[in-house]
């Protein structure tokens, strides 16, 4: 909401869908009964005028944003929670454990980083009231209505009334961003059904049983015993979830050590025998450089790219680029991943700007959009005041020495300089025919940037770089932000458009018709076995990748090291390598084989034989039985085998 032209006015998206859906947007707006105000275009919404609303979408948006005028008063606070956002939180909250190997969903990540953002905003007003006062002008009663009214209105996962709010600002206080974590939502013992000991152990006996009864069979088993003892029921989907959860166990004592081996053993890929960067602006520039495109038997010598630079404004350094037909979001996107990749270049790390500044493209007033949330997520965004291009470094960078650089490519267009030195019309038409082809754009355009980022300062004497990374070097503030590696793939990187599974060899991942292999860290191989994971890359470097199942497990995953398979091949460390990944598959069975060996004996000091009440709706042949505990007890002897696995090595 704001006011436009002395009237108060809604966003498009503050109206649809939340008060009305699009259809029945659209009709009223045919029939003149909302008015909108200004013009929409790309990267900007329409605004309506609240007076102009039907009386019942009137009492909508009181119902659910309050007051208008009431409303318009709040704002300064919701701006203030922006320009202080808690980064801190957001990176405590990313990398809190549940357990050794879960971490919290990416919902609540960012639903925690709201809260704490929040009431951080409002503790600093508590504790600061000439700030209250100097900033937002009202009583501290009239800030405590206003905010829970605005935590209301915008679903911030906070108290709405302020004597609760007060209670969670004060549990906030005293410990901190913990105190916003909702553990009982990422499991609770006293929900589970099966809860004890003798109970777990004798449905993992069921299920494991030789002949794979299925969940409904299991489970109509186990509820016989539970009601004779007195225990809760289940349903033949927490057989299911059981089943999972042991599945490893489980394969061991149904189809035996060498079945399990094979079907979980890590796979070690080998290859085959014999033969290796405290303010950034960015802008577009329709490229003063002509190139041939062809269409069929057409020929368009006048083709320009759309380029997209981000600069540093310290010296006017090109950090990064990228060429496209026209500007759009993704072509910024991928302009700043080429910085980041840059930077890593030039120092071995990725740090991160600490401002950015742009032109208001395809960004709302509100700074919420997609192009505006991807400036914010990296740093602080603060958008060039509009047509002023005094206000970016930028503007002024692409003038006359990018113009003498370009003056030296025999395609140069000439245009965006004055009439004085524009190439004449009769030139440009004689070498038209030696112009480089559409397709050698980016070779011609990474040709230049680099010219650009080795041209002379002459203020310093030096080139563009180095002068650039003698300051990095000096300067303790350039090196402030360093990114860690999970959120550069969050800000930078591609999710990759298939889903893929964890399996024995990996991760095996084709990205652009390329085949990668990435290696599952030990500690969650195991447990993770075939689990459908999606993989974020970075296409600027393919030696690790962000794999995530959206639940939880997320981490990075480096590329695999494939093993020389002929001896002649072995180079230093080989065979080390070799040995480590060969013990590790013989303690996988170890570790399966203890957990299993610690349930029987524990059943045993305890008398339990659950297979007899399987026995009782359908005996197991003796026989049978005999073979299975047989299979069990040879998956220790099983192992053993890697040491004649090592001897053919």
């Amino acid at each position: 909401m704001r006011i436009h032209d002395k009237q108060i006015c809604l966003d498009y998206s503050e109206l649809v869908p939340a008060i009305m859906t699009k259809d029945t947007y659209d009709k009223n707006k045919s029939r003149g009964n909302l008015q909108t105000v200004g013009r929409a275009c790309y990267g900007k919404e329409a605004l309506i005028s609240f007076d102009s609303l039907p009386s019942k979408y009137k009492a909508a948006v009181v119902a659910k944003y309050g007051d208008p005028n009431q409303y318009l008063a709040k704002e300064p606070i919701a701006e203030q929670v922006k320009l202080n956002w808690d980064f801190a939180a957001e990176k405590y909250y990313r990398t809190f454990k549940l357990s050794d190997t879960r971490m919290l969903p990416e919902t609540y990540v960012s639903k925690y980083t709201e809260m704490a953002s929040w009431l951080k905003t409002i503790n600093r007003f508590m504790s600061d009231k000439k700030a209250l006062k100097r900033s937002l002008n009202i009583t501290i009663a009239e800030f405590w209505e206003n905010v829970t009214a605005l935590i209301r209105s915008k679903d911030i996962a906070l108290p709405t009334n302020a004597r609760s709010l007060k209670n969670k600002l004060a549990d906030f206080n005293q410990m901190g961003y913990d105190s916003l974590v909702e553990t009982w939502r990422f499991g609770n013992d006293n929900r589970k059904k099966v809860k004890d000991d003798e109970a777990e152990d004798r449905l993992i006996t069921m299920i494991e049983d030789p002949h794979m009864h299925d969940n409904t069979v299991i489970a109509a088993f186990y509820n016989q015993w539970a009601l004779e003892t007195g225990r809760e029921t289940i349903s033949p989907a927490t057989v299911g979830y059981r089943r999972e959860q042991n599945k490893n166990m489980i394969m061991l004592r149904q189809k035996g050590a060498a079945a399990t081996y094979a079907a979980l053993s890590k796979q070690i890929q080998r290859k085959r025998p014999s033969a290796p960067l405290l303010l950034v602006n960015s802008d577009d520039n329709i490229l003063d450089m002509f190139f041939i495109a062809e269409s069929g038997k057409k020929k368009n010598y006048y083709y320009r790219p759309a380029l997209y630079v981000v600069m540093d404004a310290y010296n006017d350094y090109i950090l990064g680029w990228a060429i496209g037909e026209t500007v759009t979001i993704d072509l910024v996107k991928e302009a700043y991943r080429n910085a980041m990749a840059h930077v890593r270049e030039l120092t071995g790390n990725d740090y991160m700007w600490n401002q950015i500044v742009t032109d208001h493209w395809a960004i709302d007033q509100k700074k919420e959009g997609a192009l505006a949330t991807f400036f914010s997520s990296q740093a602080h965004f603060t958008p060039a005041t509009v047509k002023v291009a005094q206000s970016k470094y930028i503007e002024r960078a692409f003038g006359v020495t990018w113009h003498q650089n370009l003056k030296l490519y025999p395609n140069y267009s000439g245009f965006n300089i004055t009439a004085k030195e524009r190439i004449s019309t009769d030139a440009i038409e004689k070498a038209k025919k030696n112009f480089p082809s559409k397709d050698k754009a980016v070779d011609v355009v990474a040709h230049f940037i680099t010219r650009m980022r080795q041209s002379i300062n002459p203020k310093s004497g030096k080139t563009r770089q180095n002068e650039w990374l003698d300051a990095f070097e000096i300067s303790p503030k350039s090196s402030e932000r360093l990114l860690d590696t999970e959120k550069r793939f969050e800000l930078f990187g591609i999710q990759h458009k298939y889903t893929n599974k964890i399996t024995t060899r990996g991760i095996d991942v084709t990205i652009d018709g390329v085949k990668h292999g990435y290696d599952v860290p030990e500690p969650l191989y195991l447990e993770n076995v075939g689990k459908t994971i999606s993989v974020t890359y970075d296409p600027y470097d393919f030696s690790q990748v962000l794999v995530t199942d959206g639940k939880g497990l997320r981490f990075i995953a480096g590329a695999v090291y494939k093993q020389p398979s002929a001896l002649a091949d072995f180079e230093e460390g080989d065979r080390t390598r070799l040995n480590s990944l060969l013990e590790n598959k013989k303690e996988m069975m170890v570790q399966i084989s203890t957990k299993l060996n610690e349930r029987l004996d524990r059943m045993a000091r305890n008398g339990i034989d659950a297979e007899s009440l399987l026995q009782a709706g359908a005996s197991v042949p003796k026989e049978l039985a005999h073979a299975a505990n047989k299979r069990i007890s040879a998956a220790s002897e099983y192992v053993d085998t890697e040491e004649s696995t090592r001897s053919m090595w």
